[in-house]
């Protein structure tokens, strides 16, 4: 067994630019990609479809099988063959094992193989508007998680998508066979959109026929892996059940989450139902409140998270459940979210399924497997649900509540042990309205968190881990540094810092976005030691430029200011033991890590200063409305300037705005979208 490098495959070359781009989208997704010694795997699937007594009386009955030559009745050559030809005995072929294995009526309706090598299968609304795709056949399917395609306005209504398609069959016979290189990436395009269009799949298959040679793909949350070719006429039963396996009506055959089921209405999904287990293993079934996920990450491979909202059955109330995919050496989020019950400002958790299945059995291994697989587990949690992301605030004083409550949960989950690791923009989100102190900012998705170790230190801070738009100096800076100090609460809190940052050179005090700003610009650009160097200079710098300090309150202000003046000696202090590497180096870390409650207090009082400074002026103001007209008893209103602001954010198209804005309606306000599947980190 085999793997190799899918960055470093041959590329062929193309005519079609779409094409190419495409390859460049899906190849990073693929990491390292199995290369199966033996068809052990392929030889081992779907013997419950079909036996091979069933098998054989079906190749003795059958007209497109030759039982006296052992073969299929498909051309000895093809080169004579015009266009069309060229994929109907194949069709044929194919055709004849599903309506032969599948002859209720019902079932031969809803799986129908399709020749669609000229007919162009759009891709995802959020991948360039040129691409698309043209399998060579298709099993098209109707049944509880397939839906037909969006209408386009204008355009003359489709038939088939990658909605409603059940796997897809690739053929390339034209006697100039495509490296296996090259077949790996065109099937992995497919397999992508079908992850994409079908949000409850859990691993693609697919064919490639070349002649009469047949090759699997298999695609899932770990990556990708295929088998040599097996010749279908000297293995026709193997051959019968692969192609059982993509038509099959149990959609677990296909590679479908039966967990998650819709309601069909002339062929478009109008409601669906989530079955999970409740604390006491109890089967709760929960009412999707949308049709769509929430919240998902498209890749391939890594944690792809997706996240649906639900109500629940009984009191009503909207939940939220995040599914996602975990390296199976790294401690399940769950695990976080049992310990941080009941602590004000930090997602709450309300039951979960922590091994739902994992990849290894995906791909037949079983308990031995490659030393380049990195097994996947699959998690389902149920969450409580909060506000909007915290870019959704309307207030000075409402940003400032969110991020000091979200800075206390941190401070609770440190003294049990546990810290974040992934403090950003999309991790914080807004409380419920009314919500109480405590609970006016919420901490969410615990999937990079750690424990504290023995000795009262943390695993080293890791650049691959987090988003480098919030990370750390140090962070940053363990891309070149041999030996990275450990990742503790001054780098979590120094991304609080950068989340406000983000906040106040974006936005002004009403929550009205303002033209990016150069200095964000150049933190999301670059990586490493240089933006560590950025990061360095921000924070010695004592001023704010004009057009950012006239859009906040002083108070605002002050409590920023305050905040660098917090951080900036600590990091001095590590970014000299880094350099120097000084004798008194530990007993320097050793102090900052026994001063962390001292550090969050520090930086929670300048917060409740500020919060206090903000009210005041909101009485002020108040008073002085009121002694303005003194014979109205109207109740205060906002002023004209906010009333404005306000009105412009609803106006706004959210498909034309950065995705900072776009993040009030696109990430789910109990699990975040900073969910950094390309990375390493994820793996690690």
């Amino acid at each position: 067994m085999r793997t190799r490098s899918s960055s470093k495959r041959h590329k062929a070359a193309s005519s079609n630019d779409d094409l190419d781009e495409q390859k460049e989208l899906v190849l990073p997704e693929l990491g390292k990609v199995i290369e199966l010694e033996d068809n052990s795997f392929a030889r081992s699937l779907y013997h419950d479809l079909a036996s091979d007594s069933a098998i054989d009386t079906f190749l003795k009955k059958s007209r497109f099988f030759c039982l006296t030559e052992r073969r299929w009745k498909l051309p000895r050559s093809y080169t004579k063959l015009i266009d069309t030809n060229f994929y109907m005995p194949f069709c044929n072929v194919i055709s004849s094992i599903v309506k032969h294995f599948w002859r209720d009526a019902s079932v031969q309706k809803a799986r129908q193989v399709v020749d669609t090598h000229n007919t162009d299968l759009r891709h995802s609304k959020d991948d360039p508007p040129s691409h698309k795709s043209r399998p060579s056949l298709v099993v098209r399917a109707e049944g509880p998680s397939f839906q037909h395609p969006t209408a386009t306005l204008g355009a003359k209504p489709s038939k088939i998508s990658f909605s409603n398609v059940a796997g897809c069959i690739e053929i390339q016979v034209d006697g100039d066979e495509l490296p296996v290189s090259e077949q790996l990436v065109r099937v992995a395009i497919y397999a992508r959109q079908l992850f994409i269009h079908q949000p409850n799949r859990r691993f693609v298959r697919v064919l490639f026929l070349t002649g009469q040679h047949l090759r699997l793909f298999h695609f899932d949350r770990s990556g990708a892996q295929y088998t040599p070719s097996i010749d279908i006429n000297e293995d026709p039963n193997a051959f019968v059940r692969l192609v059982l396996g993509l038509s099959s009506p149990n959609e677990s055959d296909i590679g479908l989450d039966p967990s998650i089921q819709w309601r069909i209405e002339n062929g478009r999904k109008v409601g669906g139902a989530l079955t999970t287990r409740g604390t006491n293993n109890a089967e709760i079934v929960y009412p999707l409140l949308n049709v769509v996920p929430f919240f998902r990450r498209n890749n391939i491979r890594g944690r792809c998270t997706t996240c649906w909202r639900v109500s629940d059955p009984v009191t009503g109330e909207e939940l939220l459940v995040k599914d996602s995919w975990r390296a199976s050496h790294s401690i399940s989020e769950y695990a976080y979210l049992q310990e941080a019950l009941g602590i004000p400002g930090v997602v709450q958790m309300v039951s979960h399924e922590p091994d739902r299945g994992q990849t290894k059995e995906l791909r037949g291994f079983g308990n031995v497997y490659p030393g380049d697989f990195e097994n996947r587990v699959e998690t389902r949690l149920v969450m409580k649900c909060y506000g909007d992301p915290i870019v959704g605030f309307t207030s000075a004083k409402q940003l400032l509540c969110a991020l000091r409550d979200a800075i206390a949960g941190h401070k609770r989950l440190f003294k049990k042990g546990i810290l974040h690791r992934d403090v950003s923009i999309q991790n914080v989100v807004l409380g419920k309205p009314e919500a109480e102190p405590g609970d006016r900012g919420v901490l969410i998705d615990l999937d990079m968190a750690t424990r504290r170790g023995e000795d009262g230190f943390l695993p080293t801070t890791d650049w691959r881990i987090g988003i480098p738009l919030y990370q750390s100096i140090m962070v940053l800076s363990s891309k070149s540094i041999s030996q990275p100090l450990s990742h503790d609460h001054l780098d979590d809190l120094e991304s609080f810092l950068y989340v406000l940052t983000h906040i106040l050179y974006s936005y002004d005090c009403h929550g009205t976005l303002h033209e990016v700003d150069d200095l964000l610009t150049r933190w999301d650009k670059y990586l490493g030691t240089f933006a560590a160097d950025l990061k360095e200079s921000f924070l010695a710098r004592q001023f704010l430029p004009r057009h950012i300090s006239m859009r906040w309150p002083a108070p605002s202000l002050d409590v920023f200011l305050g905040f660098k003046d917090i951080i900036l000696p600590m990091v001095d202090q590590k970014v000299a033991i880094t350099l120097a590497q000084p004798e008194d180096g530990p007993e320097i870390l050793k102090a900052l890590m026994l001063n962390a409650e001292h550090h969050y207090d520090e930086v929670i009082r300048l917060f409740d200063t500020g919060i206090a400074a903000l009210e005041k002026d909101d009485d002020e103001e108040a008073s002085s409305c009121l002694q303005s007209h003194p014979t109205s008893h109207q109740p205060f209103s906002r002023p004209p300037a906010e009333q404005s602001s306000s009105k412009r954010r609803s106006d706004e198209d959210p498909d034309s705005q950065p995705l900072a804005k776009r993040s009030k309606s696109n990430t789910p306000s109990s699990c975040s979208s900073s969910d950094t599947d390309s990375s390493s980190s994820d793996s690690s």
